[in-house]
């Protein structure tokens, strides 16, 4: 470029200069800033149609994730530059700074951006794209090999108790209070949402978005899952009972189930939920190999499988997967989600962990109580 800003292709084309540097001011006066990119595309992906005509691109879940992500990660460093201004350089020093705060948020900022750049590139508002030579490996941001762990009936009755003896204290459920007094382990809430997750097998983000309106008898309606599809989940009794001590803890204007302890009117978070379980683990569990929230789930789908002799597609159903084999969801949708064997297979496994999980230890304690003390000292 010349010291006058104009190209020397302009130049070589004998194009009035005049002419090239208004136009260039004219290009770069409507180049869309980040922001205004991003929302555009976001908006995009939700109201457009899958092959199936039928479900959104993305579901209104990720979206939510997406946009969370973006507010977290992009947007204060890059939303109110122009695209065309985002350089390689820029978007490596960033990554490197975000490198030490969150690999994971990292790895999804990398592909928010990736996929942004894709789009401005396609709308020839950039020529190249600039992350074509940044990719996660560079900061060991590539995605983690799949966890495999899960809790045996042993270790899943040590933890439910665990989170039992962790309410106790000055402000426990037992005595009255909200279970958020300064030397218990976790509160109430948090003992409750970490109960059913067991029992039901939902993810944690939608255990804590349990709303009291989407609640109707024994049935749970969660209208928003990351497989985009509305899930029906069966609340047995116990299910029913926590449920009902959370009407004790959550404000009365609260619409979240989980109300969180210090911000009134809105749910408990993830992020509170997994350093909940970590501080209880470190605290109750500390000679058992960690485990995590998600853990719960695939511990729930395992020993579903090897108790009650569920088979993979019911349990796949129960989870709210996307049933893998296209063959079989094309034509046998129906037999596959079956609600009544789904209904089933929730109070089952509720009966288990009643049976199993949640009052072993009490048991345990009874029959040792029976025990008659003999004493063979001689005199």
């Amino acid at each position: 470029m010349s010291a006058t800003g104009v190209e020397p292709a302009a130049v070589a084309l004998r194009i009035d200069p005049r002419f090239a540097v208004a136009a260039k001011k004219e290009h770069n006066a409507h180049m869309l800033l980040l922001d205004e990119l991003f929302n555009e595309w976001i908006t995009h992906k939700e109201h457009s149609k899958r092959r199936d005509g039928m479900r959104p691109e993305i579901s209104p879940r990720t979206a939510k994730d997406y946009r969370n992500i973006y507010n977290s990660h992009l947007s204060p460093v890059f939303g109110k530059k122009r695209v065309a201004d985002i350089t390689m350089a820029m978007l490596h020093k960033h990554y490197k700074q975000l490198q030490s705060v969150t690999l994971e948020g990292l790895r999804k900022a990398m592909l928010i951006m990736k996929q942004l750049m894709a789009e401005a590139t396609r709308r020839q508002l950039i020529e190249l794209s600039p992350v074509l030579a940044l990719e996660p490996k560079i900061y060991n941001a590539t995605p983690s090999i799949p966890r495999e762990r899960w809790l045996t009936v042993d270790e899943l009755c040590a933890f439910w108790h665990a989170l039992e003896e962790g309410t106790q204290g000055g402000g426990a459920l037992s005595a009255g209070g909200r279970g958020i007094a300064s030397n218990v382990v976790l509160s109430g809430s948090m003992m409750n949402v970490l109960k059913i997750i067991i029992l039901t097998a939902v993810r944690r983000g939608e255990a804590v978005s349990m709303r009291w309106i989407d609640i109707d008898g024994d049935r749970w309606t969660i209208p928003e899952t990351k497989s985009g599809r509305p899930h029906v989940v069966t609340l047995s009794p116990l299910a029913l009972s926590i449920i009902e001590e959370q009407r004790s803890i959550t404000s009365q204007l609260s619409p979240f189930v989980f109300e969180s302890p210090s911000k009134l009117g809105q749910s408990i978070s993830n992020d509170s939920v997994t350093r909940a379980l970590t501080r209880l683990r470190m605290r109750k569990m500390a000679e058992t190999e960690p485990f995590t929230v998600h853990d719960l789930r695939r511990s729930v789908a395992t020993l579903v499988g090897i108790e009650l002799g569920v088979g993979p597609l019911e349990i796949e159903h129960m989870l709210n997967h996307q049933i893998s084999d296209k063959l079989l969801r094309t034509y046998q949708t129906g037999a596959l989600r079956n609600p009544e064997r789904l209904k089933d297979l929730f109070l089952r496994w509720s009966d288990f962990v009643a049976n199993n999980i949640a009052t072993k230890k009490q048991a345990v304690e009874k029959d040792a109580s029976n025990v008659i003390q003999a004493n063979f000292r001689k005199n």
